[in-house]
Parts: C-alpha cells; structure tokens; sequence
C-alpha cells in the first residue's frame, strides 16, 4: 500500500523565512476587542512540524491498574480508554495523555501527527485514516467527519502488543529487550516521509529497555528531537538508562511521572527544552505568550481598530534571542475598544526579562555567586516595585536534557536586583536563573553566562612542577601571564576558548592575568 498523508491548509504566511527560530502567523481578519496571536519557535519554524506519538503496548502497561486516567476524580469505566477491561492502567494513562496532548495542539497552525506502538520487540507506524492507503500524518484535529480526531481513535484502539484501528497490526514477537531500539528505528523511518520541517517524538514509556548504540546514534544525527516521559514507580530519568539517552542525544529533556494519572498534564505543560520563553510587543506593552508543547505561541491583545506591528522576540536556552515582525489591521466592531487601544488580552501577563551579571572569575566551572537584576520587558534599567519579594530560583543540571535542580532560592529586591549562592559541584555543568510568576507579571529564565576565567584543572609534573589549563571568554589570541608576585612565570595565548601555562612549586602562590584588549582579568589560583 501507499504511503500519504493529509495535506495542512495554511494559516497564513509566517513571518519570516522557515530557517527561523521565530515566526508570527498573520492573523485571520481581527477585529476590535481580544486579538490572538499565534507564531512557533525553534528551528525551522517557518515549516510544517512532524510530531510522533510513540506509545509503550508491552505486556509491563497492563500494571499497575486503577489510576483516575480520565481526570474525572474518580475510577470508572471511563478509565477504560481502550476498552481492554482493565480500568486505569498505564497504557490507559498513556492513551489519555495523548489525547490530551493532541487536543492541545489542534488550534496549532502548521502541525500534522502521527502515532507509533510498539511491544516487546516490534513496533509499527497506525494507519491513521480509515480511507484506502495508509495515510502516517494527520493535522491534530482532523476528524474526518468522526466525532473525535482520527488519532483520538487510533490512540484508543491500542491495547497490549496490538494496534487495532485504522489497519489492525500485531506488535507481539520475539526479543525481549529491543522494545526501544525498534521504536525509534521505526519512529526515524516514519518521519523521514515526512515534509521538511521541524520534527518531534513524543516518547512514552513504564519500562526500562536498552537501546542499540548504533540506533542511538541514527537519532542523534537525525535532526528530530526526543522529548521522554517514564511513566510510574519503576521508570527511571537515569543519566544511563535509555529514556534520558534518547532525550538528551537531540537536546531534549526527559521527565519522570511517578503517577500515571498525571501524565497528561506533565505531557501538555512540557515545553522544548531549548527554548526559555516568548515576548511578543506591541507599541508599548510586552507580555508573555504561553508556550505548547512543540514550540506553539499564543498571546491575547485587546485591540481597538487600527493598524499593528506585533513584534516577537525569542530568547533560547543558550542566551541567543531570535526575533520576528508582523504588521495587521485589526477592524471596527461593535462594542470594541476605543481605535489604537492596545492592552493585555484575557489570561495575559506581561512580560519579564533576567538580566545575570557574567560571573567574576573562577577556578571551578561554575560560580559559587550569582547576581542580577529582573524586570518588565522594556529595557535593562526598566524597575517596578511591583516585581519587588517576587522569588527568583537557581538551579543547576549536569547536561542538557538532564532535570534541573533548585540550590538556591532568594527575593527580588525594591531595586530590582537578586543575589544567589551556592556550593558547586563537579557532577553539574549548567546553571540558571528563574523568575517566578509574580502580581500579574509572567515568570522567566536566564542562563548564567559563562564567567570570564572558569574550569581550571591543575596537574602536577614531575620535578615540583605543575600545568594549569583553564576556559576563558577572552578572544583569542588574548596574552595570558602566569605571575608569582610580579615575576612572570610563564606566558601563552588563547586559544579556542582556553588556554594552558607552566609553573613550579605550589600553584596556590600564582595568579592568572590574561590581557583582554585593554582590560586584565585576573585569577588568584
């Protein structure tokens, strides 16, 4: 059979080129009053997003049972989802988050979806469309004419190592433990006859199976991204189990859902772990738009009739920003608001900026003190007493993908500013600052930049001797000295961002000074 799909209608032009890492969909004839604006982030926003449900049907999602899957608060026969006879088991709980997950994407410009199950050693791509063919991609609410979106009803004909509609397919076989190296081969296969565009799996799981380096690898090169969820008291987010692997091989971030009933709202509140946030502006007000699941904006105006540039600017994980424009004509209409009105639309906060001081200079590869200062968004100098006691977060992670940890925890100042300390330790890399929603203003986040000397490793060598080898923000070609006192022990040059210089007797007695331009940075060691 043939393999296709069904086409996306456009929801108008965005904004920029589909290289972007931000775009504004044009809105479809506004009128005065709330004004929704749409637009996605990450790379390759501009083209159609491919998102995978890939779904666990092992025999091991038939435990533990009775869990309120549905949300309802209670235990009944909705929880049944998939109509197995078992109430509220985990593959319930995954059929649930799935749907609810795609519900939240239906109003999403740009996005098809697709679902792949597998067993504990096949796994197969659901025909997701009950007409002749097998179609792999649908937009997330399409119904067909059915009373709920076709990959409603795929999702709920899944049971243990079986896929029932729209083509019945068995997942049973032999070969326990290549559960997963088989799921993402077949996940990387189904997506490859996707369109171009940005492309994401939506990974879920109770167990713990290996996966095969070679494949892990073919994800890693891919270009999709892998966002994992381990569902219930066994799975495991692990920096070597396969479920934080396969997420952190493309970036993204695996979570752990002790309870499977609550898994549907872990799955519609993960956002791309690339991204911090988007501020969307116009004239003078800035608010926050919430972020879905697969890098979807949305914000609400009140507008009044007129014409707009809307504005959006993305700020990534990485500190890069990313910004887009869009201008529009918003029509009289009775009972609006006064022309030119621009103002906050329902469920909108305005929007914060983090400003993080770059740390001063440190033997260790993160700073022990961390300060700056936090804001509306409307320039760095910009104050409101408003932010003042709201709470500000540091937190830490060992590698991307991996959970961020809280290590310290302070109040915004009248002034605007926050001070943070902490212990470092070796088994974290990665530091950030969060800002908690606060009195009408969103939350946001800042990555700690990197301090200007840090990650410095001495090694002794014979004789009494040692080296000393150190990252550095200094442009290269940057002279660095090696001091005892003011005698010059020993010279070099950056390079690549680091640099390495020779000493004798105890490292301690010596100083770094590496000339950046005109100014010194200086390390005591």
């Amino acid at each position: 059979m043939g393999v296709s799909m069904v086409v996306l209608g456009s929801a108008g032009s965005p904004a920029n080129a589909a290289s972007a890492l931000v775009t504004i969909d044009v809105p479809n004839a506004p009128a005065a009053g709330t004004v929704s604006l749409t637009g996605k982030v990450g790379v390759g926003a501009g083209d159609v997003t491919s998102v995978l449900y890939v779904m666990d049907a092992t025999g091991a999602t038939a435990s533990p049972a009775g869990a309120d899957c549905s949300g309802n608060g209670a235990l009944g026969a909705e929880d049944d989802l998939n109509s197995d006879g078992s109430l509220g088991d985990v593959l319930d709980c995954e059929i649930a988050g799935v749907n609810s997950l795609n519900n939240s994407l239906a109003a999403s410009s740009r996005v098809q979806v697709g679902l792949v199950a597998f067993g504990a050693a096949k796994a197969l791509a659901a025909d997701v469309d009950p007409s002749e063919g097998t179609t792999t991609f649908v937009p997330p609410g399409f119904t067909g004419g059915d009373p709920q979106p076709r990959i409603g009803t795929v999702a709920r004909s899944v049971v243990q190592n079986q896929i029932r509609r729209y083509e019945p397919k068995d997942l049973s076989g032999s070969g326990s433990g290549t559960a997963f190296t088989s799921a993402i081969g077949v996940a990387l296969s189904t997506l490859a006859s996707a369109p171009p565009g940005p492309k994401m799996i939506m990974f879920l799981s109770d167990g713990q199976s290996g996966i095969d380096r070679a494949v892990l690898e073919q994800l890693s090169q891919s270009g999709a991204r892998l966002r994992s969820f381990g569902i219930g008291a066994d799975a495991s987010c692990g920096r070597f189990g396969s479920l934080y692997k396969m997420a952190a091989a493309t970036g993204e971030s695996c979570a752990l859902v002790p309870d499977p009933a609550s898994l549907a709202t872990e799955l519609i509140t993960s956002q791309p772990d690339a991204v911090n946030g988007v501020t969307v502006s116009i004239r003078d007000v800035s608010l926050a738009a919430t972020l879905d699941a697969v890098g979807g904006w949305r914000v609400n105006f009140t507008l009044g009739a007129g014409t707009y540039t809307a504005t959006a600017r993305a700020v990534l994980a990485s500190g890069a920003t990313s910004s887009a424009q869009q201008s529009f004509t918003v029509a009289p209409s009775a009972g609006g608001p006064a022309a030119g009105t621009v103002g906050a639309g329902p469920g909108s906060l305005n929007a914060t900026v983090v400003t993080v001081k770059r740390p001063d200079p440190s033997r260790a590869a993160l700073p022990a003190r961390v300060a700056g200062r936090v804001g509306p968004v409307g320039g760095k100098a910009k104050v409101t007493p408003k932010l003042a006691g709201a709470r500000v977060l540091l937190q830490a992670r060992s590698a991307e993908g991996a959970p961020w940890t809280t290590v310290d925890r302070s109040k915004v100042t009248r002034a605007g500013t926050f001070a943070l300390a902490w212990k470092p330790k070796t088994r974290f890399t990665l530091l950030r600052v969060v800002l908690a929603p606060h009195r009408g203003f969103a939350g946001s986040a800042s990555a700690v930049p990197a301090a200007k000397i840090s990650s410095c490793k001495v090694l002794k060598r014979g004789g009494g001797g040692f080296s000393v080898s150190c990252l550095t923000t200094a442009k290269t070609g940057s002279r660095v000295s090696l001091l005892k006192g003011r005698t010059v022990v020993d010279r070099a040059r950056v390079r690549k961002g680091g640099f390495r210089v020779d000493g004798n007797g105890p490292a301690g007695a010596h100083r770094i000074d590496i000339l950046a331009g005109k100014r010194h940075l200086r390390l005591d060691l």
